[in-house]
Protein backbone atom coordinates (compact mmCIF):
# COMPACT_ATOMS: atom_id res chain seq x y z
CA UNK A 1 0.00 0.00 0.00
CA UNK A 2 1.20 3.52 -0.77
CA UNK A 3 -0.05 6.65 0.92
CA UNK A 4 0.92 9.60 -1.27
CA UNK A 5 0.70 12.94 0.50
CA UNK A 6 1.94 16.36 -0.55
CA UNK A 7 1.62 18.96 2.16
CA UNK A 8 2.26 21.94 -0.12
CA UNK A 9 0.81 21.36 -3.55
CA UNK A 10 -1.17 18.51 -4.99
CA UNK A 11 0.68 15.60 -6.53
CA UNK A 12 -2.26 13.34 -7.21
CA UNK A 13 -1.73 9.61 -7.45
CA UNK A 14 -4.46 9.35 -10.06
CA UNK A 15 -3.37 8.57 -13.61
CA UNK A 16 -1.67 11.72 -14.89
CA UNK A 17 -2.16 12.82 -18.47
CA UNK A 18 0.33 14.81 -20.46
CA UNK A 19 0.20 18.39 -21.61
CA UNK A 20 -1.64 21.24 -19.94
CA UNK A 21 -3.71 18.91 -17.77
CA UNK A 22 -0.58 17.74 -15.96
CA UNK A 23 0.43 21.07 -14.52
CA UNK A 24 -3.14 22.12 -13.96
CA UNK A 25 -3.53 19.04 -11.78
CA UNK A 26 -0.17 19.39 -10.04
CA UNK A 27 -0.64 23.08 -9.31
CA UNK A 28 -4.06 22.66 -7.68
CA UNK A 29 -4.14 23.89 -4.12
CA UNK A 30 -6.06 21.09 -2.38
CA UNK A 31 -3.83 18.37 -0.91
CA UNK A 32 -5.02 14.80 -1.34
CA UNK A 33 -4.19 11.42 0.08
CA UNK A 34 -4.06 8.38 -2.15
CA UNK A 35 -4.28 4.84 -0.83
CA UNK A 36 -3.32 1.87 -3.00
CA UNK A 37 -4.41 -1.54 -1.79
CA UNK A 38 -1.80 -4.29 -1.77
CA UNK A 39 -2.68 -8.00 -2.02
CA UNK A 40 -4.01 -9.32 1.27
CA UNK A 41 -4.75 -5.85 2.64
CA UNK A 42 -8.16 -5.04 4.09
CA UNK A 43 -7.73 -1.32 3.57
CA UNK A 44 -10.19 -0.08 0.93
CA UNK A 45 -8.97 2.01 -2.00
CA UNK A 46 -10.06 5.63 -1.58
CA UNK A 47 -9.24 9.23 -2.38
CA UNK A 48 -10.30 11.88 0.10
CA UNK A 49 -9.50 15.51 0.80
CA UNK A 50 -8.12 16.20 4.30
CA UNK A 51 -10.23 19.37 4.45
CA UNK A 52 -13.30 17.12 4.46
CA UNK A 53 -12.19 14.03 6.38
CA UNK A 54 -8.68 14.65 7.61
CA UNK A 55 -9.23 13.17 11.05
CA UNK A 56 -10.91 10.09 9.62
CA UNK A 57 -8.04 9.47 7.24
CA UNK A 58 -5.48 9.80 10.01
CA UNK A 59 -7.40 7.41 12.25
CA UNK A 60 -7.68 4.87 9.42
CA UNK A 61 -3.97 5.10 8.72
CA UNK A 62 -3.01 4.67 12.36
CA UNK A 63 -5.44 1.82 13.02
CA UNK A 64 -4.96 -0.25 9.89
CA UNK A 65 -1.43 0.52 8.73
CA UNK A 66 1.03 -0.41 11.46
CA UNK A 67 4.37 -0.85 9.69
CA UNK A 68 4.66 2.01 7.21
CA UNK A 69 7.93 2.98 5.56
CA UNK A 70 8.02 6.76 5.29
CA UNK A 71 9.81 8.31 2.32
CA UNK A 72 10.27 11.99 1.48
CA UNK A 73 10.66 12.72 -2.25
CA UNK A 74 12.05 16.20 -2.99
CA UNK A 75 11.85 17.33 -6.62
CA UNK A 76 12.01 20.71 -8.43
CA UNK A 77 8.51 20.91 -9.89
CA UNK A 78 8.68 24.72 -9.59
CA UNK A 79 4.91 24.88 -9.45
CA UNK A 80 5.08 28.30 -7.81
CA UNK A 81 6.08 29.67 -11.24
CA UNK A 82 3.22 27.99 -13.13
CA UNK A 83 -0.23 29.35 -13.86
CA UNK A 84 -2.56 26.78 -12.24
CA UNK A 85 -5.47 27.78 -14.49
CA UNK A 86 -3.68 27.93 -17.84
CA UNK A 87 -0.15 26.50 -17.59
CA UNK A 88 2.05 27.28 -20.56
CA UNK A 89 4.41 25.08 -22.55
CA UNK A 90 7.26 26.65 -20.56
CA UNK A 91 5.56 25.60 -17.31
CA UNK A 92 5.29 22.02 -18.54
CA UNK A 93 8.90 21.93 -19.73
CA UNK A 94 10.10 23.34 -16.40
CA UNK A 95 8.40 20.55 -14.46
CA UNK A 96 9.09 17.71 -16.91
CA UNK A 97 12.18 16.26 -15.24
CA UNK A 98 10.56 16.19 -11.81
CA UNK A 99 7.28 14.80 -13.12
CA UNK A 100 8.96 11.99 -15.07
CA UNK A 101 11.09 10.98 -12.09
CA UNK A 102 8.08 11.09 -9.76
CA UNK A 103 5.94 8.93 -12.02
CA UNK A 104 8.70 6.33 -12.39
CA UNK A 105 9.28 6.44 -8.62
CA UNK A 106 5.60 5.87 -8.01
CA UNK A 107 5.58 2.77 -10.23
CA UNK A 108 8.62 1.41 -8.38
CA UNK A 109 6.86 1.71 -5.05
CA UNK A 110 3.69 0.24 -6.54
CA UNK A 111 5.66 -2.85 -7.55
CA UNK A 112 6.83 -3.27 -3.96
CA UNK A 113 3.42 -2.52 -2.48
CA UNK A 114 2.12 -5.32 -4.67
CA UNK A 115 4.44 -7.60 -2.71
CA UNK A 116 2.90 -6.45 0.58
CA UNK A 117 5.07 -3.53 1.76
CA UNK A 118 3.39 -0.36 3.04
CA UNK A 119 4.81 3.06 2.15
CA UNK A 120 3.88 6.63 2.93
CA UNK A 121 5.35 8.97 0.34
CA UNK A 122 5.62 12.70 1.03
CA UNK A 123 6.22 14.56 -2.24
CA UNK A 124 7.60 18.08 -1.82
CA UNK A 125 8.36 20.77 -4.41
CA UNK A 126 11.85 22.17 -3.82
CA UNK A 127 11.19 24.90 -6.44
CA UNK A 128 14.91 24.85 -7.40
CA UNK A 129 15.31 27.42 -4.63
CA UNK A 130 17.86 27.38 -1.81
CA UNK A 131 15.57 29.12 0.66
CA UNK A 132 12.75 26.67 0.02
CA UNK A 133 15.12 23.75 0.57
CA UNK A 134 16.23 25.21 3.88
CA UNK A 135 12.57 25.45 4.93
CA UNK A 136 11.65 21.95 3.73
CA UNK A 137 14.62 20.46 5.60
CA UNK A 138 13.00 21.30 8.93
CA UNK A 139 9.58 19.83 8.15
CA UNK A 140 8.29 16.97 10.27
CA UNK A 141 7.65 14.92 7.13
CA UNK A 142 11.38 15.07 6.33
CA UNK A 143 12.68 14.63 9.86
CA UNK A 144 10.52 11.53 10.41
CA UNK A 145 11.26 9.92 7.04
CA UNK A 146 13.29 6.72 6.95
CA UNK A 147 14.57 7.72 3.50
CA UNK A 148 14.92 11.06 1.72
CA UNK A 149 15.25 11.04 -2.08
CA UNK A 150 16.40 14.40 -3.44
CA UNK A 151 16.97 17.21 -3.93
CA UNK A 152 18.45 16.80 -7.40
CA UNK A 153 20.54 19.93 -8.07
CA UNK A 154 23.91 20.53 -6.38
CA UNK A 155 23.01 23.86 -4.76
CA UNK A 156 19.85 22.29 -3.32
CA UNK A 157 21.70 19.21 -2.04
CA UNK A 158 24.15 21.37 -0.10
CA UNK A 159 21.55 23.66 1.50
CA UNK A 160 19.11 20.88 2.31
CA UNK A 161 21.75 18.56 3.77
CA UNK A 162 23.19 21.27 6.00
CA UNK A 163 19.77 22.25 7.35
CA UNK A 164 18.18 18.81 7.63
CA UNK A 165 20.93 17.23 9.74
CA UNK A 166 19.34 13.81 9.32
CA UNK A 167 20.19 11.19 11.91
CA UNK A 168 19.57 7.67 10.61
CA UNK A 169 17.90 8.44 7.28
CA UNK A 170 19.94 8.49 4.10
CA UNK A 171 19.74 11.41 1.68
CA UNK A 172 19.79 10.04 -1.87
CA UNK A 173 21.14 12.29 -4.62
CA UNK A 174 19.43 10.62 -7.60
CA UNK A 175 20.65 12.68 -10.56
CA UNK A 176 23.59 15.00 -9.81
CA UNK A 177 26.99 13.79 -11.02
CA UNK A 178 28.86 16.09 -8.63
CA UNK A 179 31.71 14.78 -6.53
CA UNK A 180 30.23 14.03 -3.07
CA UNK A 181 33.29 15.68 -1.52
CA UNK A 182 31.68 18.97 -2.56
CA UNK A 183 29.00 18.42 0.08
CA UNK A 184 30.70 16.43 2.86
CA UNK A 185 27.45 14.85 4.01
CA UNK A 186 28.15 11.53 5.69
CA UNK A 187 24.65 10.21 4.97
CA UNK A 188 24.61 11.18 1.29
CA UNK A 189 24.09 8.50 -1.38
CA UNK A 190 25.35 9.59 -4.81
CA UNK A 191 23.53 7.50 -7.42
CA UNK A 192 25.07 9.01 -10.58
CA UNK A 193 28.75 8.12 -10.65
CA UNK A 194 30.91 11.28 -10.76
CA UNK A 195 33.65 11.79 -13.34
CA UNK A 196 36.56 10.36 -11.26
CA UNK A 197 34.70 7.04 -11.02
CA UNK A 198 34.36 6.97 -14.82
CA UNK A 199 38.03 7.85 -15.20
CA UNK A 200 39.09 5.02 -12.92
CA UNK A 201 37.03 2.51 -14.92
CA UNK A 202 38.35 3.84 -18.24
CA UNK A 203 41.97 3.68 -17.03
CA UNK A 204 41.49 0.06 -15.96
CA UNK A 205 39.97 -0.80 -19.35
CA UNK A 206 42.75 0.89 -21.32
CA UNK A 207 45.37 -0.85 -19.17
CA UNK A 208 43.66 -4.17 -19.88
CA UNK A 209 43.70 -3.49 -23.64
CA UNK A 210 47.30 -2.27 -23.72
CA UNK A 211 50.13 -4.50 -24.94
CA UNK A 212 53.81 -3.69 -25.32
CA UNK A 213 54.28 -1.84 -28.58
CA UNK A 214 50.89 -0.13 -28.45
CA UNK A 215 50.54 3.65 -28.26
CA UNK A 216 48.28 5.45 -25.77
CA UNK A 217 47.55 8.88 -27.22
CA UNK A 218 45.57 11.69 -25.57
CA UNK A 219 44.15 14.16 -28.09
CA UNK A 220 43.96 17.45 -26.16
CA UNK A 221 41.37 20.08 -27.03
CA UNK A 222 40.80 23.43 -25.26
CA UNK A 223 37.30 22.75 -23.90
CA UNK A 224 36.42 22.08 -20.25
CA UNK A 225 35.45 18.42 -20.77
CA UNK A 226 38.89 17.59 -22.14
CA UNK A 227 40.75 19.60 -19.50
CA UNK A 228 38.82 17.87 -16.72
CA UNK A 229 39.09 14.26 -17.91
CA UNK A 230 42.55 13.86 -19.44
CA UNK A 231 44.74 14.89 -16.47
CA UNK A 232 42.76 12.59 -14.17
CA UNK A 233 43.04 9.74 -16.66
CA UNK A 234 46.79 10.20 -17.03
CA UNK A 235 47.21 9.92 -13.26
CA UNK A 236 45.00 6.83 -13.07
CA UNK A 237 46.77 5.01 -15.92
CA UNK A 238 50.06 5.36 -14.05
CA UNK A 239 48.60 3.15 -11.31
CA UNK A 240 48.57 0.15 -13.67
CA UNK A 241 51.44 -2.12 -14.73
CA UNK A 242 53.88 -0.37 -12.40
CA UNK A 243 53.50 2.88 -14.31
CA UNK A 244 54.98 1.33 -17.45
CA UNK A 245 52.23 2.43 -19.86
CA UNK A 246 53.55 5.44 -21.85
CA UNK A 247 51.08 8.23 -22.53
CA UNK A 248 51.72 10.84 -25.22
CA UNK A 249 49.66 13.99 -25.75
CA UNK A 250 48.89 15.61 -29.10
CA UNK A 251 47.03 18.78 -30.03
CA UNK A 252 46.78 18.80 -33.83
CA UNK A 253 46.74 16.56 -36.92
CA UNK A 254 50.46 16.75 -37.63
CA UNK A 255 51.36 15.87 -34.05
CA UNK A 256 48.93 12.93 -34.06
CA UNK A 257 50.32 11.53 -37.31
CA UNK A 258 53.86 11.65 -35.95
CA UNK A 259 52.88 9.72 -32.80
CA UNK A 260 50.80 6.81 -34.11
CA UNK A 261 52.36 3.33 -34.27
CA UNK A 262 52.05 1.15 -37.34
CA UNK A 263 53.09 -2.08 -35.60
CA UNK A 264 50.72 -2.01 -32.60
CA UNK A 265 47.32 -0.66 -31.59
CA UNK A 266 46.78 3.06 -31.16
CA UNK A 267 44.58 3.67 -28.14
CA UNK A 268 43.39 7.23 -28.74
CA UNK A 269 41.47 9.13 -26.06
CA UNK A 270 39.37 12.08 -27.24
CA UNK A 271 37.56 13.73 -24.32
CA UNK A 272 35.87 16.72 -25.90
CA UNK A 273 32.07 16.79 -26.05
CA UNK A 274 31.96 19.50 -28.71
CA UNK A 275 30.67 17.87 -31.90
CA UNK A 276 32.36 20.56 -34.00
CA UNK A 277 35.69 19.57 -32.44
CA UNK A 278 34.97 15.85 -32.71
CA UNK A 279 34.00 15.64 -36.39
CA UNK A 280 37.30 16.72 -38.02
CA UNK A 281 39.33 14.59 -35.61
CA UNK A 282 37.19 11.56 -36.45
CA UNK A 283 37.81 12.24 -40.13
CA UNK A 284 41.57 12.24 -39.55
CA UNK A 285 41.42 9.02 -37.51
CA UNK A 286 39.43 7.32 -40.28
CA UNK A 287 42.00 8.43 -42.85
CA UNK A 288 44.87 7.05 -40.75
CA UNK A 289 43.08 3.73 -40.44
CA UNK A 290 41.51 3.37 -43.90
CA UNK A 291 44.23 4.84 -46.09
CA UNK A 292 47.41 4.31 -44.06
CA UNK A 293 46.49 1.03 -42.26
CA UNK A 294 46.98 2.24 -38.69
CA UNK A 295 45.01 0.23 -36.11
CA UNK A 296 42.94 2.85 -34.24
CA UNK A 297 40.91 2.18 -31.09
CA UNK A 298 39.06 5.30 -29.94
CA UNK A 299 37.88 6.13 -26.40
CA UNK A 300 35.46 9.00 -25.86
CA UNK A 301 33.80 10.99 -23.10
CA UNK A 302 30.88 9.43 -21.13
CA UNK A 303 28.57 12.15 -22.50
CA UNK A 304 29.08 10.87 -26.05
CA UNK A 305 26.10 8.63 -25.35
CA UNK A 306 23.97 11.79 -25.58
CA UNK A 307 25.42 13.03 -28.86
CA UNK A 308 23.97 12.28 -32.28
CA UNK A 309 26.39 10.21 -34.35
CA UNK A 310 25.70 8.53 -37.68
CA UNK A 311 27.36 5.90 -39.87
CA UNK A 312 29.48 8.49 -41.71
CA UNK A 313 31.23 9.43 -38.46
CA UNK A 314 32.87 6.00 -38.48
CA UNK A 315 32.67 5.29 -34.74
CA UNK A 316 32.02 1.59 -35.34
CA UNK A 317 35.11 1.21 -37.57
CA UNK A 318 37.22 2.94 -34.91
CA UNK A 319 36.03 0.44 -32.24
CA UNK A 320 34.83 3.44 -30.22
CA UNK A 321 34.20 2.84 -26.53
CA UNK A 322 32.97 4.99 -23.65
CA UNK A 323 32.18 4.51 -19.99
CA UNK A 324 28.61 4.78 -18.75
CA UNK A 325 26.74 4.58 -15.46
CA UNK A 326 23.50 3.58 -17.19
CA UNK A 327 22.11 1.62 -20.11
CA UNK A 328 18.56 0.71 -21.12
CA UNK A 329 18.29 -2.64 -22.90
CA UNK A 330 15.23 -2.23 -25.11
CA UNK A 331 15.11 -5.99 -25.66
CA UNK A 332 14.87 -6.73 -21.95
CA UNK A 333 11.57 -8.23 -20.85
CA UNK A 334 11.57 -6.07 -17.71
CA UNK A 335 12.13 -2.89 -19.74
CA UNK A 336 9.37 -3.78 -22.20
CA UNK A 337 7.02 -4.51 -19.30
CA UNK A 338 7.80 -1.19 -17.66
CA UNK A 339 7.41 0.71 -20.94
CA UNK A 340 3.97 -0.80 -21.45
CA UNK A 341 2.88 -0.07 -17.89
CA UNK A 342 4.15 3.51 -18.08
CA UNK A 343 2.31 4.14 -21.34
CA UNK A 344 -0.86 2.64 -19.88
CA UNK A 345 -0.63 4.73 -16.71
CA UNK A 346 0.47 8.06 -18.16
CA UNK A 347 -0.19 7.94 -21.89
CA UNK A 348 3.43 8.67 -22.93
CA UNK A 349 6.73 6.83 -23.31
CA UNK A 350 9.07 6.88 -20.29
CA UNK A 351 12.13 9.12 -20.35
CA UNK A 352 15.49 8.36 -18.75
CA UNK A 353 14.27 10.16 -15.62
CA UNK A 354 11.28 7.82 -15.34
CA UNK A 355 13.64 4.81 -15.48
CA UNK A 356 15.88 6.42 -12.88
CA UNK A 357 12.89 7.08 -10.64
CA UNK A 358 11.73 3.47 -10.88
CA UNK A 359 15.19 2.06 -10.10
CA UNK A 360 15.67 4.36 -7.11
CA UNK A 361 12.25 3.50 -5.68
CA UNK A 362 12.57 -0.22 -6.21
CA UNK A 363 16.11 -0.55 -4.88
CA UNK A 364 15.86 1.62 -1.79
CA UNK A 365 12.27 0.58 -1.16
CA UNK A 366 13.36 -3.08 -1.24
CA UNK A 367 16.06 -2.39 1.36
CA UNK A 368 13.53 -0.60 3.57
CA UNK A 369 11.08 -3.47 3.20
CA UNK A 370 13.65 -6.11 4.13
CA UNK A 371 15.74 -4.39 6.77
CA UNK A 372 13.61 -1.55 8.13
CA UNK A 373 15.52 1.19 9.94
CA UNK A 374 18.79 -0.75 9.52
CA UNK A 375 18.67 -0.61 5.71
CA UNK A 376 21.69 1.69 5.47
CA UNK A 377 23.89 -1.04 6.95
CA UNK A 378 23.26 -3.23 3.90
CA UNK A 379 24.03 -0.92 0.98
CA UNK A 380 27.61 -2.05 0.45
CA UNK A 381 26.68 -5.74 0.28
CA UNK A 382 23.49 -5.27 -1.79
CA UNK A 383 24.05 -4.58 -5.47
CA UNK A 384 21.39 -3.96 -8.08
CA UNK A 385 20.96 -4.25 -11.86
CA UNK A 386 17.92 -2.21 -12.79
CA UNK A 387 16.10 -0.94 -15.85
CA UNK A 388 18.48 1.97 -16.25
CA UNK A 389 21.03 1.96 -13.43
CA UNK A 390 23.26 -0.55 -11.73
CA UNK A 391 24.28 0.09 -8.12
CA UNK A 392 27.53 -0.87 -6.43
CA UNK A 393 28.46 1.27 -3.44
CA UNK A 394 31.71 2.53 -1.99
CA UNK A 395 31.58 4.21 1.41
CA UNK A 396 33.57 7.16 2.69
CA UNK A 397 32.93 8.41 6.25
CA UNK A 398 33.19 12.03 5.12
CA UNK A 399 30.88 12.04 2.09
CA UNK A 400 28.81 8.88 2.26
CA UNK A 401 28.06 6.29 -0.42
CA UNK A 402 29.10 6.63 -4.07
CA UNK A 403 27.90 4.44 -6.91
CA UNK A 404 30.89 2.82 -8.63
CA UNK A 405 28.96 0.62 -11.10
CA UNK A 406 30.39 1.58 -14.49
CA UNK A 407 29.91 -0.21 -17.80
CA UNK A 408 32.01 -0.08 -20.96
CA UNK A 409 29.90 0.60 -24.06
CA UNK A 410 31.04 0.14 -27.65
CA UNK A 411 29.53 1.84 -30.66
CA UNK A 412 27.82 -0.39 -33.21
CA UNK A 413 25.18 -0.11 -35.89
CA UNK A 414 22.47 0.84 -33.39
CA UNK A 415 24.47 3.08 -31.07
CA UNK A 416 26.43 2.34 -27.91
CA UNK A 417 25.91 -1.09 -26.37
CA UNK A 418 27.62 -2.92 -23.48
CA UNK A 419 30.83 -4.76 -24.28
CA UNK A 420 30.37 -8.46 -23.69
Amino acid sequence: MILVRNLQLLLSGNKIVIGLAVLALLAACTPKVRVLRSPGSNVPTKTETPTEKDDAVKETEEAEVVDVKQIALLLPFQLDKANPHAPSAADIKRSALALDFYQGFELGLEALSGEGTNFKLHVLDTRDDAGENARIAKLEEVQEAALVVGPVYPKEIQVFGFNARLDQALQVSPLAASMPSEFNLANLVTVTAPLPIHVRALAAHIADQYRKGDAVIFYKTPDDASRQLLPLLKTEIRRFKNGSIPVVEVEDEADLESRVHLAGKNLVVLATTNKYEISPILAQLRRLQDELSYDIHLFGHPNWSRLAFDVEDGLADLHTRITSSYYVDRNSQDVRRFDQQYRTEFGIAPTEFAYKGYDAAYYFGSLLAEYGADYRLHLEDTGYDGLHNAFKWEFNPAWGYVNSAISILQYGSSGFRPVK
